[in-house]
C-alpha cells in the first residue's frame, strides 16, 4: 500500500503543478482564482464575465488535463484514507470514517467529472441557468468531500506518528 500512496501522492504532485502553470493563462482581473472561477460561475452574466479574457483553448485544455488530474487525486485520497484508517484501533469511529472517506473520495471524483462535462458545454455555449447551478452545486459538493478528507488526514497525522 505505500508504494501505491507513493506513487499516487507523485502524480497527483506532478498534476497540480502542470495545471498551475497550464492554467496560468486564466488568473485574470475578473478570474483571480483561475479555473475555479468558471467552476462556481452560477450565473450567466458571471459566466461571461469570467470568459471575457479567456482564451478558450487554453480553457478546453485546462478541463481535460483535469480529467487526469482527478484519477490523480481520487487515487491518492482514496489510498491515503485507507491507509489512515488502519493506523486507527480496529472499529474505532476514526477507522471506520476512514474506510468511509475512502469511498467518498470516489464520490468527489464522479461530481468533479460532471462538473467538467458542464463546463465543457457552458464554454461551447451550450448552457442553461440550470446547468450553471448544477456546474456550481458539483464543485461545491466535491470541494466539501475533498475537504473533509484532507482534515481527516491531516487529523490522522498525530495517530500515526505516534503509532510508529
Amino acid at each position: 500500500m505505500k508504494k501505491n500512496l507513493s506513487v499516487a501522492a507523485i502524480c497527483t504532485f506532478i498534476m497540480i503543478l502542470v495545471m498551475r502553470w497550464q492554467g496560468a493563462a486564466l488568473i485574470a482581473t475578473s478570474s483571480k482564482k483561475g479555473i475555479v472561477d468558471l467552476e462556481f460561475a452560477s450565473t450567466k452574466d458571471r459566466l461571461h464575465e469570467v470568459l471575457l479574457h479567456w482564451d478558450l483553448s487554453v480553457v478546453k485544455m485546462n478541463i481535460w488535463l483535469d480529467f487526469l488530474f482527478i484519477v490523480c487525486y481520487v487515487l491518492f485520497l482514496s489510498i491515503a484514507a485507507e491507509a489512515c484508517s488502519e493506523k486507527w484501533p480496529l472499529k474505532s469511529i476514526p477507522a471506520q470514517a476512514g474506510l468511509l472517506f475512502a469511498r467518498l473520495a470516489y464520490a468527489a471524483g464522479v461530481f468533479d467529472i460532471a462538473e467538467n462535462l458542464l463546463m465543457l458545454q457552458s464554454i461551447g455555449g451550450n448552457y442553461t441557468d440550470i446547468s450553471l447551478q448544477l456546474t456550481f452545486y458539483c464543485a461545491a459538493i466535491k470541494f466539501l468531500i475533498v475537504g473533509f478528507i484532507i482534515i481527516y488526514l491531516i487529523a490522522s497525522l498525530p495517530f500515526i506518528i505516534r503509532k510508529k
